[in-house]
């Protein structure tokens, strides 16, 4: 009769003990406040997330509603008898076959252009000192505050009336008019003057400088010089960064309206061929289909985000930017 009563006993004695451990351990003020606080966590990015992403599900469900259900207010995500139609409408209004070819390779010049030039700027800044450097900086550091409202005149002007210290008067008798050309942003982006180039800059220096001095050094001992130093050390090890300003360089101009709107009056881009999208005066048909343009612009970009996500993530942590 004693061993039951003292399975029993130990028993209880066990249960007591995990029961007490239970209560140590999640039933306290610390536990409950840092599980509370980690729920509302989550909640608050699911929020957030669905804030972001909730234009992109009304467009995409947009995009394959007839024209009868956008007045028919029982439908509002996805509809109940889907149509390509909005989404022919907009493919032929875009004019993907026109200016596709030509505008992802004027955002391709532009990309590599840029990345070429702040790469060059970006290493003499960070590694280079000499007077007037850190005054340089800064003035690349300026060109993120200026908005580009108040450089758009000056822009225009010096591309209209195009000249470089009278050469091109005194060798052909006038200046050049690049206005509705492809050479205004060419030129500019090549020379490290390009929209955005202060932050491309700013996101390589700052990569350059947290290199250690050493890996050049020890290129030197073994009788490099600069330039060779800059191509078979720095440059290897800069890929990453390189490939995140490329893909933001050419993320902006696939999607730029305003300074490509600027400089090309008559040439178009499927960015700025969107506005010209109408259709038979419906101003509700017009706007989805100028939404769904919208969406079938930024698909080649999410996928290229996608593919190259790791070099992108890779880079933005290496920026300091994250820091």
């Amino acid at each position: 009769m004693e061993e039951p009563i003292i399975k029993n006993y130990t028993t209880t004695y066990r249960a007591a003990k995990k029961g007490e451990k239970f209560k140590q351990k999640y039933l306290t003020t610390k536990f409950i406040g840092g599980l509370f606080i980690e729920v509302f966590t989550y909640i608050l990015i699911l929020g957030i997330a669905f804030v972001i992403v909730y234009p992109l599900i009304r467009r995409i469900g947009n995009a394959f509603k007839p024209t009868a259900e956008f007045y028919d207010t029982s439908v509002v995500y996805f509809p109940k008898n889907p149509t390509l139609d909005i989404v022919r409408y907009a493919w032929n209004g875009l004019g993907v076959k026109s200016y596709g070819l030509s505008t992802f390779l004027f955002a391709l010049y532009i990309g590599v252009a840029q990345v070429i030039s702040c790469t060059l700027v970006a290493y003499g800044l960070a590694r280079f000192k000499f007077r007037g450097n850190n005054l340089i900086f800064l003035l690349v550091v300026f060109t993120l505050i200026v908005p580009p409202q108040a450089i758009k005149i000056p822009l225009y002007l010096t591309f209209r009336y195009f000249d470089v210290f009278g050469v091109f008067t005194m060798f052909l008798g006038h200046d050049l008019k690049l206005i509705d050309t492809y050479w205004c942003q060419m030129l500019m982006s090549t020379f490290c003057i390009g929209w955005k180039n202060g932050l491309y800059i700013y996101m390589l220096r700052q990569y350059f400088r947290g290199v250690p001095k050493e890996l050049e050094e020890s290129a030197y001992i073994d009788g490099a010089r600069t330039f060779r130093a800059f191509v078979q050390i720095m440059l290897p090890s800069a890929v990453p960064m390189m490939f995140t300003v490329f893909l933001f360089s050419f993320s902006w101009q696939w999607t730029d309206t305003y300074m490509t709107g600027t400089f090309l009056l008559f040439k178009k881009t499927l960015a700025t061929q969107i506005m010209n999208i109408s259709f038979a005066n419906n101003e509700v048909t017009q706007m989805n289909v100028q939404n769904t343009a919208v969406l079938i612009l930024i698909i080649p970009l999410i996928l290229l985000f996608i593919l190259t996500q790791r070099f992108f993530v890779e880079g933005v942590e290496r920026s300091g930017l994250t820091g």
